[in-house]
């Protein structure tokens, strides 16, 4: 169903006329009047007319909307009172196309998924209501925090396929910090999101072993007929799991982080954990020392970086030492 956005509004003024119990019946001067009121423009008859029309169509052209004519009252009504072009029922292909962008999604970042779905019903609900005030010419009172795509995010459905299908990747790699264009053959496993910025994770044969690879900086990817190189099941699960951020410390292994928070600090982490093994052991002066399971790593210790004096590392040594230098 190919619908432009003016279309569409008029078809969801047309279907709320419908069903407004209070004043059924409406003619077509009074569907012509509430567009005036809700779009500030007034459509023709004939553009009306041939709305009305197009809901009539079947699927996949139209709603297959039960409009009908009432000629004793002059006006336009459903003759099934419970439709709503807002309530059709999935269909077949709806539901395969769904449970395909389902799996997308698992793949992207499972342990989000149920998060990530709320949060996205919560935005479309908020646009959804903000949407009706923009409408009538109201000021916007809610503002959805909105982000460009980022660079590199067309090939990420060429390196989805790779991943489940276990194609072999050949591809440019430029890096930020040598200033220079590598090519990799990539055999990835796993492609996860982290702050609105994507990531792969390969066995790369130009390195011998398994790495990360912003998708910004990735050029030109194709597949490449040759044997696959599986990385192994457990290491795999590490990165989906175990892991805060995108990159390792190098060398570094699954170990617990203990930290020592402050008051404000302690209540922050309690409302936005920053991973599924965090551990808060309040301490009667309202601070806390919190725990975490994990691999640590550059964003973990960039984090911490970021709070200053409300938290402190306490172990491991190596990590608070690298905290305090490394980045600095």
């Amino acid at each position: 169903m190919n619908l432009s956005k003016s279309a569409l509004r008029r078809y969801k003024i047309i279907d709320q006329a419908l069903r407004n119990k209070m004043r059924p019946y409406p003619n077509m001067q009074e569907l012509i009047a509430l567009c005036e009121q809700l779009l500030d423009y007034s459509p023709s008859i004939e553009t009306l007319q041939k709305d009305i029309a197009n809901m009539r169509l079947p699927y996949p052209d139209g709603f297959d909307a039960p409009i009908v004519y009432n000629r004793l009252k002059r006006g336009y009504a459903y003759s099934d009172l419970n439709y709503s072009i807002s309530g059709i029922p999935l269909r077949d292909e709806d539901m395969q196309a769904l449970a395909e962008a389902v799996e997308f999604m698992q793949a992207m970042d499972i342990g989000r998924i149920s998060e990530s779905f709320n949060h996205a019903i919560e935005k479309i609900q908020s646009a959804s209501i903000e949407q009706r005030q923009r409408v009538q010419g109201i000021l916007p009172v809610l503002q959805n925090m909105t982000l460009p795509q980022t660079r590199g995010f067309e090939h990420i459905k060429l390196f989805y396929k790779a991943c489940r299908e276990q194609m072999p990747v050949s591809c440019i790699h430029y890096s930020y910090k040598k200033r220079v264009f590598n090519v990799l053959m990539l055999h990835p496993f796993l492609i996860k999101e982290f702050e609105n910025r994507w990531y792969i994770y390969a066995y790369s044969e130009t390195h011998g072993s398994v790495r990360t690879f912003g998708l910004d900086r990735i050029f030109e990817p194709v597949f490449v007929k040759t044997t696959f190189i599986k990385t192994d099941k457990a290491q795999a699960e590490l990165f989906l799991k175990d892991v805060y951020g995108v990159f390792p410390v190098p060398g570094a292994k699954k170990c617990t982080v203990k930290i020592h928070v402050s008051q404000l600090g302690t209540q922050y982490f309690q409302a936005f954990p920053l991973h599924s093994s965090q551990v808060i052991k309040k301490e009667n002066s309202g601070t806390s020392v919190i725990c975490f399971t994990l691999i640590p790593t550059i964003e973990l210790a960039r984090f911490i970086l970021a709070q200053g004096g409300h938290v402190k590392i306490i172990q491991p040594k190596w990590f608070k030492q690298f905290t305090s230098h490394a980045l600095l």
